[in-house]
């Protein structure tokens, strides 16, 4: 069983998540950027993905729907603002993209060498502080990003053993 050794910080606005994993930077961006490794971990505990558009370049829009372990489909929709392989990727969350933005906020992702391995910083920013607290009261968000990750290193795991 993984531990979770993600690192989580709190500050106004902002969730940051941070964790370290003994895989290439390259194969770590991989993992963020093509379908088929998306659908096999992408979002909390229980969840499963269906993806039905991506277009992972610079303003190019993914719209995909997660399958909560409570039976609902969440319709998402994020916009790709700026990708520099291997070192980040910023997005708009946009949210179920037929006009309902009940969640709305940008993420930054960070992929920096750190030895052997890479550490891997995810940062959500809302529009304040409130709207952080209403997402995280209303979806548990902070505790999913936490699982997010979490399943992220799990799929890792299992994809760079030999």
């Amino acid at each position: 069983m993984i531990k979770n050794n993600t690192e989580t910080r709190i500050k106004d606005n902002q969730v940051t998540y941070k964790r370290y994993f003994d895989v290439d930077v390259d194969l770590l961006f991989e993992v963020w950027s093509k379908p088929e490794h998306l659908s096999e971990w992408w979002g909390p505990d229980g969840f499963t993905l269906t993806i039905k558009s991506l277009d992972f370049s610079n303003g190019g829009i993914w719209e995909f729907v997660m399958h909560g372990p409570d039976g609902h489909d969440y319709k998402n929709k994020i916009q790709f603002i700026e990708i520099s392989k291997p070192h980040f990727i910023l997005y708009q969350h946009l949210g179920d993209g037929e006009g309902d933005e009940d969640v709305n906020f940008q993420s930054r992702i960070v992929f920096e060498k750190a030895g052997e391995g890479t550490n891997l910083i995810m940062e959500q920013i809302f529009s304040d502080k409130q709207e952080l607290e209403r997402v995280n009261k209303k979806y548990g968000a902070i505790e999913g990003g936490k699982q997010h990750i979490g399943n992220l290193a799990k799929y890792l795991e299992r994809i760079s053993k030999p």
